[in-house]
């Protein structure tokens, strides 16, 4: 039965035509080598690959109003940066084992009738931030960028070309403009880049090439590769050992792209997510005094109980009298495990995260973001995509709380932190469904996913119910996160309740996968896991 502690869950017309097309040539040593491209997925996310960059595109390659013709009705610039449905995406990844630079062009092309191109403007965005020095003025030829690319990263771009609103002149049916996406990459080294298919994110992606039964890309503006599926082989042995030598083992969700990596600097990096395939125990999300949300906690990640007790006291201010480091450091001491401060002896010294597997986490930027709407009435709006979104949102879980008695702490909410350990999302849930109903499932919300049997098919409905690390948002509490239910699907509870831990983590991306040990057994199963060096 559903646990309701906290309530129910959750275009005038012209005929512009703009066609992009990205052609890539990696130069070494000042020879250019014709490379052979592999196009990915669907119309709407292509994946083309020259060499060691991949680029994805989001809404596709070509940019026409026959799709959105509101994108193409003569506009001002600040106008046009309110219109970010008319960008049109393209992440960058460096797959190999050096660094490289690449450079995107700009060219049109000769069509029957076409627009005056002193008329069209460019916004180029990198990083969602405008690029100083773009041309905004039609040009036969345009620079739009010329940069570096570590190995490992992610750059991500949007391109959005509009009208300008000094066209006076009427719009016929029979306008036409042709443009071309040209982009050349050339590797600073004596030796070709090679992709190194050890690295785990390349290991798991060279995987899914010939297993689309038990992959799947989500879809997203990442795009990213995820596990799919009631009982995917996806376990890895990371080097977590208990006290006795026995392997603890993990379960890969996915390959992440555009994941912040903090162990050097802040480099945008594909990186490979994992959970611990068993719980480390049940315990509070949150908790905190009577006086204080009525005693169930306050669902701000950065100051939780269970955030404390996951990660090293580097990543938080004070030092817990409860709870504090316990799983990082490997130490018994007790645990918060019910409202108002309750607390209970816990042991991680066999249990907890070991040095070997420290040594292979990284520290990363956590979305922390939550859904802009209240989770109060009506709960069909909390699709997989709806919440994936909402996560990288700045909305927060105190945001519209009234300063009823359940919402009267006077926390400060992030929609980020940088950390070690986390929990999975509910999205992470929600993109793990497979079947021949995962198209229909993802349209559904994941509140009804045991309705509609699309959580029988995801190995992410856990025979307990483990927390999610995002904050409920409500009208009349501030106390609240994500669940996902043993049933299968995703409800909220309090804080202050008592829900599975299963520990989440992002690998350093210089991690590597060994070829299987034993031929004769499924590689990545539990008997036979993914062994990472």
């Amino acid at each position: 039965m559903k646990n309701n502690n906290i309530g129910n869950v959750l275009k005038t017309e012209t005929k512009v035509i703009a066609y992009v097309v990205i052609c890539l040539v990696i130069i070494v040593l000042g020879i250019s080598y014709a490379l052979f491209f592999e196009v990915k997925g669907n119309e709407i996310n292509q994946i083309v690959k020259a060499g060691t960059l991949e680029f994805t595109y989001t809404n596709g390659s070509q940019i026409t109003n026959a799709t959105n013709s509101d994108c193409f009705i003569p506009m001002s610039n600040e106008e046009a940066l309110r219109h970010s449905e008319c960008e049109y995406k393209i992440s960058i990844r460096n797959a190999g084992t050096l660094p490289g630079n690449y450079s995107i062009n700009l060219n049109s092309e000769t069509v029957e009738n076409p627009l005056d191109l002193s008329k069209l403007k460019i916004i180029l965005k990198k990083e969602g931030q405008v690029v100083d020095g773009y041309p905004k003025e039609g040009t036969t030829t345009s620079l739009v960028a010329n940069e570096k690319i570590e190995a490992g990263s992610v750059i991500n771009y949007s391109i959005q070309v509009y009208v300008d609103n000094s066209l006076t002149e009427a719009i016929d049916d029979e306008k036409n403009i042709s443009l071309k996406i040209n982009g050349d990459a050339v590797v600073n080294s004596e030796e070709i880049n090679p992709i190194d298919k050890t690295i785990a994110s390349n290991f798991i992606t060279e995987l899914a090439k010939s297993d689309m039964t038990n992959f799947a890309y989500d879809g997203t503006t990442e795009n990213n590769l995820r596990y799919v599926g009631g009982s995917p082989n996806n376990y890895i042995d990371i080097g977590d050992k208990d006290s006795d030598g026995n392997p603890i083992l993990w379960r890969i969700i996915g390959v992440m792209n555009n994941i912040i990596s903090l162990d050097n600097g802040e480099r945008h990096e594909s990186l490979v997510k994992i959970v611990r395939a068993e719980s480390i125990g049940s315990y509070s999300w949150d908790s905190s005094i009577e006086s204080i949300n009525g005693g169930w906690g306050v669902n701000e990640w950065s100051q939780a109980d269970v955030m404390k007790l996951l990660n090293p006291n580097s990543v938080y201010s004070g030092t817990p009298t409860i709870g504090g480091s316990l799983y990082w450091n490997r130490e018994s001491g007790s645990c918060y495990n019910y409202s108002n401060e309750s607390n209970t002896p816990c042991d991680f010294t066999s249990s907890g995260i070991s040095e070997e597997a420290k040594s292979k986490i990284a520290k990363v930027r956590w979305n922390t973001g939550t859904m802009k709407d209240k989770y109060d009435d009506d709960v069909t709006f909390i699709t997989t995509k709806y919440m994936y979104e909402a996560e990288r949102s700045t909305h927060v879980g105190g945001e519209i709380c009234e300063g009823k008695d359940l919402c009267n702490d006077t926390v400060l909410r992030f929609s980020t932190w940088d950390g070690y350990i986390g929990l999975m999302y509910p999205s992470d849930f929600g993109f793990a469904v497979g079947g021949d109903n995962r198209d229909s499932c993802l349209e559904k919300s994941m509140y009804y996913y045991y309705t509609e049997g699309c959580g029988a098919y995801d190995w992410l409905k856990l025979t307990y119910t483990p927390w999610t690390m995002t904050a409920v948002q409500r009208l009349d509490s501030s106390l609240g996160a994500f669940v996902v239910s043993s049933a299968g699907y995703v409800d909220g509870n309090r804080c202050g309740d008592v829900n599975g831990i299963s520990p989440v983590v992002y690998l350093k991306y210089t991690n590597k996968i060994i070829d299987n040990p034993n031929p004769n057994l499924e590689y990545g199963s539990r008997k036979n896991p993914f062994i990472l060096k």
